[in-house]
């Protein structure tokens, strides 16, 4: 509203300015407007008189809470029902795979971590052989202990 004549206030803000939602400076420019323009200034009174015939109206109550009838109107599928928990039969096999493999792994790690592996041992024993690593056997008698035959 730039001109108090020019330019008329709509219902919303006159009714933004009869309940007091505007701010200062907005409330003031219609005010000003106001005492210029009497069509605007007519219908502030006629939403005065509204607001107060809405006033003198009795307030109705109904006794009553109306949520369970109106509960009971709405269709069964837009009601949220519990979930039951059901049992699948790949369940307890999905269970049982996981525990084996777990225990499986684990026994694994732990031969390799605790020297459960027979290839370094033998590696490391081989030290003590009759023959040095990397010799050749002469005949199938010298790659054997003789001891060890009878």
């Amino acid at each position: 509203m730039t001109e108090p004549t020019t330019q008329h206030a709509s219902e919303m803000l006159l009714s933004a300015y009869w309940d007091g939602e505007l701010g200062a400076a907005e409330g003031q420019q219609v005010a000003v407007h106001l005492a210029a323009c009497r069509s605007c200034a007519g219908r502030l009174v006629a939403l005065q008189a509204l607001s107060a015939d809405f006033d003198k109206l009795p307030r109705e109550t109904l006794g009553y809470d109306l949520a369970g009838v109106i509960e009971a109107q709405l269709p069964a599928a837009a009601r949220p029902r519990a979930r039951q928990h059901e049992t699948r039969w790949w369940g307890p096999l999905t269970a049982s795979i996981g525990a084996v493999a777990s225990i499986t792994i684990g026994i694994a790690l732990g031969l390799a971590l605790f020297g459960g592996a027979a290839v370094p041992r033998i590696t490391a024993m081989s030290v003590f052989d009759t023959m040095p690593p990397g010799s050749l056997c002469v005949g199938l008698e010298a790659c054997y202990d003789k001891g060890a035959r009878k």
